[in-house]
């Protein structure tokens, strides 16, 4: 019996150390594969760090040239703008002038009318019906003159309330 529990031990110990040796042998290819796995995801998230670093060189260069763009936008704008007040200044300037030459000639005009009118009483019948008629001509040249103006003031009121509606908000 002796030999039979001896064998039986011999038997259980190798059983055990081929037990052993096989949990070993299962614990390194485990961790192999977990070491290959660690390797593959570092191999991985070096790739994605580097992806994310040119996008982000990308989306930097992106808007340093949406910058410049909006810069140069707003140079051209400022530009534009600036010639805009420019070319009105100089509009205001030739309108006064205008105004200015216009009310001289009024004032001429007024003068040469009080003038006419105190020589009405020395006056011939036919100087005061050619007076009449011309008075008659002069306001028919203003009535129709008044007519143009308006219609261009209404015309430059529909131009600008157009402009004004197109206008993006």
């Amino acid at each position: 019996m002796k030999d039979l529990v001896q064998a039986f031990i011999a038997k259980f110990y190798e059983a055990v150390i081929i037990v052993m040796a096989v949990f070993l042998l299962l614990s390194l290819v485990g961790l192999g594969i977990q070491s290959w796995r660690v390797s593959a995801l570092k191999d991985d998230y070096a790739l994605l760090e580097s992806k994310y670093q040119t996008d982000v060189a990308k989306a930097e260069a992106l808007t340093e040239k949406a910058k410049a763009e909006a810069i140069a936008l707003e140079k051209k704008w400022s530009e534009k703008l600036l010639n805009a007040e420019i070319t009105h200044n100089a509009k205001l300037q030739e309108i006064i002038t205008d105004s200015n030459s216009a009310k001289s000639a009024v004032e001429r005009l007024s003068k040469q009318i009080n003038t006419a009118t105190d020589r009405m009483s020395t006056a011939t019948r036919e100087t005061i019906i050619e007076y009449a008629s011309a008075n008659g001509d002069i306001l028919e040249k203003c009535v129709s003159e008044y007519r143009t103006v308006a219609q261009r003031a209404d015309e430059h009121a529909a131009d600008a309330k157009r402009l004004s509606d197109a206008w993006p908000d």
